[in-house]
């Protein structure tokens, strides 16, 4: 594993301290390059169209996911970036990985949330 990470969005008010983002600046450091095709991206939700254009940057091969985003999801709700035949990379992507334990993840992070507000 070169890397892992988690949302920071609200510890540091930078609206692009997303998971992923975070990630791929740690394993490009890691790894001393900024190609990162021989690596696989793990999340809980599917990367949004900030973080699927940073999966394309990096030339991820794969990204594994568990809950699919229909609202923001870049890699095959909403949008699909990671297959786009217009870029000049694709990427694999495996969905529904986990998908129960990620999406109750998910409902309790955000159910904490909304308690603290």
């Amino acid at each position: 594993m070169l890397a892992r990470r988690h949302n920071e969005r609200e510890l540091t008010g930078d609206p692009t301290a997303h998971a992923e983002l975070l990630a791929l600046r740690d394993a490009a450091g890691a790894a001393g390059r900024w190609r990162l095709d021989d690596c696989v991206l793990v999340v809980t939700l599917e990367p949004c169209p900030m973080c699927a254009g940073a999966v394309w940057a990096s030339r991820i091969a794969t990204v594994v996911y568990g809950a699919a985003d229909p609202k923001a999801g870049a890699a095959g709700s909403l949008y699909n970036l990671a297959a786009d035949p217009r870029l000049n990379h694709t990427t694999e992507v495996v969905t529904g990985v986990e998908h129960e334990a990620g999406a109750a993840i998910l409902r309790d992070f955000f159910a904490s949330r909304r308690s603290e507000a």
